[in-house]
């Protein structure tokens, strides 16, 4: 029997760059994740398109989906990707502000983080980490969330790793952000695609997730 929980996708050159910043004015998301967020062509794997891993094409990714939906309030969405799958990778070693200053410099009304798969397995065992992922991950919050400003949504990843969403659920907590829950949509067979990664049901159903999460804030923000 398969495992739709194994995460077959190298973490490493996923793309050429760690931040994507649209050139749109209105209401500012940004979306911190790893290659479910976005991945650049890899054809030695078998992956051809720049987009959410493993949309069909960037139209349906989360990313994009989630766009399309604030667009009933805001014709004109700007928005940033920060895909921090080295960062998941490296962060015993750098700290959050590593690669990723672009982001922060993007001083977003929304953050989206959705991000964890690519943290070693090993960690989930280890005794007495050099650093915590509730540190990395907190540090990642604060470095990105425009000076506590921004109102951050923290998610639960795709694939089951109940110590990191543990820690992640405690910065939540920490912070008074919202926290998402995935396991319905990542316990489902007919959400996985491509390379375990959610195919376009997938996608759709992480979209529904966070547009039902940030909704009340959109409207908010864009009645003002």
């Amino acid at each position: 029997m398969k495992n739709f929980q194994e995460n077959i996708v190298p973490a490493e050159r996923q793309n050429e760059k760690p931040v994507w910043i649209s050139e749109n004015t209105g209401l500012r998301i940004l979306f911190v994740g790893n290659s479910i967020t976005r991945h650049g062509k890899k054809p030695e794997i078998g992956w051809d398109r720049e987009c959410g891993m493993a949309a069909s094409s960037a139209d349906n990714d989360y990313v994009h989906l989630v766009l399309k939906k604030i667009m009933k309030y805001d014709k004109h969405p700007a928005w940033c990707i920060a895909q921090v799958a080295d960062f998941e990778r490296t962060f015993f070693e750098h700290d959050a502000s590593y690669g990723y200053s672009l982001a922060a410099e993007f001083k977003p009304d929304i953050v989206i983080m959705f991000f964890g798969a690519n943290v070693s397995r090993d960690y989930d065992t280890m005794e007495n980490p050099p650093k915590t992922f509730f540190e990395a991950f907190e540090d990642m919050r604060n470095l990105l969330s425009n000076n506590g400003k921004a109102k951050v949504y923290i998610s639960e990843g795709f694939y089951i790793r109940p110590v990191l969403d543990a820690e992640k659920k405690a910065v939540a907590e920490k912070y008074g952000d919202t926290f998402i829950s995935m396991d319905d949509i990542r316990t489902r067979e007919d959400s996985h695609g491509q390379f375990n990664h959610p195919g376009d049901l997938g996608m759709e159903l992480i979209a529904d997730r966070f547009f039902e999460a940030i909704e009340a804030e959109v409207k908010r923000l864009t009645e003002k």
